[in-house]
């Protein structure tokens, strides 16, 4: 049956004029909107409540706080440093502090250390708990404009609200609260943006676009994850133009300007948001750390030169390698270590047994210094260098590599290295080196290296300092000086990077950079011309940050198996945060994961099952029609206009639509939130399940508002369901507010006396699971 769009709408007039004259409809919508504002205020007093409850206590170090503290006050001090997550979140923990008075004075060197005497701490704990208690009007506000039910949203309220893990990561001095916020804000942008629809290109609809686009823009600034939610919007937003593609009547220009539109807002938007991030974030970081473990390698020497403080900054040096130079060298490879050795040997179990140390360390350091001697005669001058004209390292030369702080030359064994074992053993061979005599020794063959220029030949001048690339091939072993990109254990090895000699050549782990030349005997120039411009410089960032992240690999087995995935839909286990005299554990409200669990099972049911009736019963009434307007597709059930169609029917089914859709699109959202997390191959903990929990909720809220708006009322009488339905929302929601009241004083924490021991323990009756650490 085919209708033009003009009849539909008298149509569809007539039947709602008939509807809106029983009267007594503008005191119900004015009551019902009386009953949204106090429900809004409720959860912002509760959210406030449950955020702010306890916030002081401990008043020490808690968890990550000793990670993002730390970095607080490098921004405050302006100090450059290294972290796997963007930058957004972290300036708006500093902002924070700055507020608040803080001067970044305090250390965050481990959990534990107290807060006394330092002021603006608790602002800090103070905005992340403000932003945290935003998520529960979000999310009231998100579930209604979804789905325009009262009992969806006041049920998505009421889960956000007692959910004691989301209370416990949102009232410390971490990335989560912002993180959480971000998430929820741009799902509530692409909500407010399916309500414009029908209005394209009016103001609204511009603003609820931008206001996405900054929202995902924002969270992408926070941590990498946010790349789930830009799924998500990416998805309906494939699938939107994907239905305007198919409709005939829209034009090739309207279809191309809503594609522009998206392009701009989603995508542009966004990308210049993060920029300008990083540009607040560069201009504010421009002195290099003082301390050890700075992360120095990590940065190309380009980068390094704008540092203030940095060894390299502004530098001026010989530009050229010659016999008897001091240098430093470090791995070309994205964020490469420096040559290193000191005094300590190899264990006593290793076939490299009391061998000396040579290792990659990550940081500046005396030990990094390594003096290029001729293959078979040693410097006649009495500092140790050559006299004579000087003589430059070429490509095809061979040289020893001499650490000058331990006497020792650079040697390849043909034993295995230790934790690379196709690689071949680099140590360090004890050597007197004399000082004030030429003298020609007789070199051992494995002490021996070729330089390499990649570029070269270059001629007598070959080596450049930061410029060239260079490898070190022993030529006995027939293998290449390499970084192995393993690290070496704690214990003996103190962490620090294994260097092997590998006989692969083309990976780049084998190419070295000379970083730094001493040499007093050569004249110094300048490499302003290395230092790298703005974009390059971001571009370098996201590659360090990429590589990091990808190496944080789970560092036992316990560990990695304590915290899988499929654990954190039914709560299997917790997560200890805290235990020093006081003992908090992260963890969930019980009911509201099960709860959640139950309905996720459902969830997918009432799609199938209600589509399949919609879908049946309109085709056989033969009521479906297509039709469009302005750009935007209706789907519209055709009806005599007789006006024997209630507006109760009416409404019913447009309630059925709404809830249905947001099923859908929540479920897409919490299963981009969460699946993704079983094919990372690094170290996940509790804490990266709550966007998706949060989605989950929302979900729940949805089923609930689902079965008691729509399928009770069809099932039972109007007097039965008048009772029925208060009786078992008050029992879900008392099921809720019971668990949280139960549980909520172990994400809060509690005193302690002791190590914790679960047989003793204070909540040991409501510990249903013994993973449970409380």
């Amino acid at each position: 049956m085919n209708i033009t769009y003009d009849a539909m709408s008298k149509c569809a007039k007539e039947v709602t004029d008939q509807g809106n004259c029983s009267g007594g409809d503008g005191g119900y919508g004015a009551k019902r909107l009386l009953t949204w504002w106090r429900l809004l205020g409720l959860f912002v007093v509760l959210a406030l409540a449950t955020r702010f409850y306890c916030i002081d206590t401990p008043y020490n170090v808690v968890w990550d706080e000793a990670h993002f503290g730390k970095m607080i006050g490098w921004y405050l001090n302006r100090t450059f440093f290294l972290d796997v997550h963007p930058f957004g979140g972290k300036l708006l923990l500093t902002l924070f502090g700055y507020l608040g008075g803080y001067n970044g004075t305090h250390s965050f060197e481990m959990p534990s250390l107290p807060f006394d005497d330092y002021v603006g701490i608790l602002p800090m704990r103070m905005g992340c708990a403000l932003i945290g208690s935003a998520l529960v009007p979000l999310a009231f506000i998100t579930i209604w404009q979804l789905t325009e039910s009262l009992s969806a949203a006041t049920t998505a309220a009421i889960l956000i609200t007692f959910e004691i893990g989301t209370i416990t990561l949102t009232k410390f001095i971490l990335l989560d609260p912002p993180l959480f916020f971000f998430i929820m804000a741009s799902f509530h942008g692409l909500v407010v943006f399916h309500n414009q629809q029908r209005r394209p290109f009016a103001l609204k609809w511009w603003l609820a676009l931008t206001y996405c686009g900054m929202m995902l823009g924002c969270v992408m600034c926070i941590k990498f994850v946010g790349l789930f939610v830009v799924l998500v919007v990416g998805t309906y937003t494939a699938h939107d133009l994907f239905l305007k593609f198919g409709q005939p009547r829209l034009s090739l220009l309207t279809f191309l300007s809503h594609l522009m539109a998206r392009v701009l807002c989603l995508i542009v938007v966004p990308a210049v948001l993060y920029v300008a991030v990083y540009a607040i974030h560069e201009k504010i970081l421009y002195k290099t750390k003082t301390t050890a473990g700075a992360d120095e390698s990590c940065w190309s020497p380009g980068f390094q030169m704008q540092l203030e403080g940095n060894p390299i900054y502004n530098v001026t040096q010989p530009k050229y390698v010659t016999y008897g130079s001091i240098v430093t060298l470090r791995n070309a490879h994205l964020c490469g270590v420096y040559l290193h050795s000191h005094n300590h040997t190899y264990p006593n179990t290793s076939t490299a047994a009391n061998r000396q140390q040579v290792t990659g360390f990550p940081a500046k350091d005396h030990n990094n210094l390594f003096r290029i001697l001729f293959p078979e005669e040693d410097p006649d001058k009495s500092d140790s260098f050559y006299s004579g004209r000087p003589e430059y390292v070429s490509h095809g030369d061979w040289v020893r590599l001499h650490h000058i702080f331990t006497n020792s030359v650079i040697a390849c064994s043909t034993n295995r290295s230790i934790m690379t074992r196709d690689h071949k053993l680099i140590y360090g061979e004890p050597y007197n080196l004399t000082s004030k005599e030429s003298v020609i020794v007789k070199p051992a063959p494995n002490t021996l290296w070729e330089v390499q220029i990649e570029d070269g030949p270059e001629g007598n001048l070959g080596v450049s300092a930061l410029e060239s690339r260079v490898r070190f091939v022993c030529p006995y072993v027939k293998c290449g000086l390499s970084w192995s990109l393993s690290s070496l254990p704690v214990t003996w090895g103190f962490g620090h990077g294994e260097i092997t000699c590998n006989r692969n050549l083309r990976q780049k782990r084998t190419s070295w950079i000379v970083e730094q030349i001493f040499n007093p005997h050569l004249p110094n120039t300048t490499f302003k011309h290395l230092q790298t411009g703005f974009w390059s410089r971001f571009w370098e960032t996201h590659q360090v940050m990429t590589f990091i992240n990808s190496r944080l690999k789970p560092r036992g087995r316990d560990l990695y198996t304590q915290h899988r995935p499929w654990m954190w839909p039914l709560l299997l286990r917790s997560h200890m945060w805290y235990d020093v005299s006081y003992r908090i554990v992260l963890f969930g409200n019980p009911a509201i994961f099960w709860i959640n669990f139950i309905f996720l099972l459902v969830a997918p049911g009432i799609l199938v099952a209600t589509a399949f009736r919609m879908r049946r019963a309109a085709a056989a009434r033969g009521e479906i029609n297509v039709i469009m307007k302005d750009g935007v597709s209706y789907e519209i059930a055709t009806r005599h206009c007789t006006g024997e169609k209630s507006r109760v029917d009416k409404n019913d089914n447009s309630s059925e639509e709404r809830l249905v859709n947001a099923l859908r699109w929540l479920l897409l959202a919490y299963f981009l939130h969460y699946v993704p997390f079983y094919f990372m191959n690094r170290i996940v903990y509790f804490h990266h399940y709550f966007p998706a929990l949060h989605f989950s909720c929302m979900l729940t809220a949805v089923v609930f508002g689902y079965i008691v708006d729509i399928w009770l009322p069809r099932r039972l009488s109007a007097q039965r369901a008048s009772v029925v339905i208060p009786a078992i929302t008050t029992a879900f929601y008392g099921i809720v507010c019971v668990s949280f009241l139960v549980y909520c004083h172990v994400g809060y924490g509690h005193v302690t006396v002791g190590e914790f021991n679960p047989d003793n323990s204070t909540f040991r009756r409501v510990r249903l699971l013994e993973e449970w650490e409380f």
